[in-house]
């Protein structure tokens, strides 16, 4: 994954945007998040050796790691720990700087979309955000199942119903009304959601909690609840992620099934 990030940094921007949207395809689902902030952290260690075979290497990993978290693929936390990984003064801190400052200007998201021109993809995956977030909280206002559960279909991007899992739960957490779980319940029955975009869901949700508990105090645990219930209702294995949940405590009446 090194070698294929390195190589991509001296081509086309068409190319550029298109390893982008591969990378966003493959996270988690087929490359742990982990790996992929590794791969960022080795590659902002070399970053001095990089700018010597590729002058504008400095620019495009800033950009590439602001699209990152604009993609979820990175929190905005993983910043700051790749940032205290690096040595004081180096090329690769310059690079971390230089992301959060991408993403700290007016309209970040609409600009690091098109930040190589290509725009189309990242257009379309920001407008189905859009929708999903409003047919959402259309249903949990009060609308009808079998039409929200309609309207995901329509999206026509199976491949990106993990957004519709992370924005649901992040909505339950918020909320503090669980209504939209019976949502995800529903589409995991019928299968509109398989099971490897829940799961893709689930994990961008854990890899974000530190962030959510900044506006959310409850959320490890609002999180622990979730995964406990969609085990129990079989939405999720009862072996997803038992190693990264045993950070958080379960309530004993919720274990019980009570």
């Amino acid at each position: 994954m090194l070698d294929d990030m390195l190589m991509i940094l001296n081509r086309k921007n068409r190319e550029k945007e298109m390893a982008s949207v591969l990378l966003s395809a493959l996270y988690a689902e087929v490359i742990p998040i982990a790996s992929i902030a590794r791969a960022f952290t080795l590659l902002l260690h070399s970053a001095e050796d990089t700018a010597l075979d590729i002058p504008c290497a400095a620019n495009e990993l800033a950009l590439f790691l602001a699209r990152a978290v604009v993609d979820d693929i990175l929190a905005p936390l993983y910043l700051e720990e790749i940032n205290e990984q690096l040595p004081e003064g180096c090329l690769g801190r310059e690079i971390v700087h230089m992301a959060q400052s991408v993403l700290s200007a007016r309209h970040a998201g609409e600009r690091i979309l098109r930040c190589w021109g290509g725009g189309g993809t990242g257009q379309a995956v920001e407008d189905a955000k859009d929708k999903i977030k409003l047919l959402l909280e259309e249903f949990e206002a009060g609308g009808e199942l079998a039409e929200t559960c309609q309207c995901i279909r329509d999206l026509d991007m199976p491949f990106f119903h993990h957004e519709v899992v992370k924005k649901a739960l992040v909505m339950a957490m918020e909320k503090k009304n669980d209504r939209v779980l019976s949502l995800l319940r529903e589409c995991a029955q019928e299968g509109l959601i398989n099971t490897s975009q829940m799961v893709k869901g689930f994990r961008r949700v854990l890899d974000t909690l530190d962030d959510l508990t900044l506006d959310i105090p409850d959320a490890k645990e609002k999180a622990a609840l979730y995964v406990e219930q969609a085990k129990q209702e079989g939405w999720l294995k009862p072996s997803f992620d038992e190693n990264e949940m045993s950070k958080f405590t379960v309530p004993n009446d919720t274990k019980k099934g009570k």
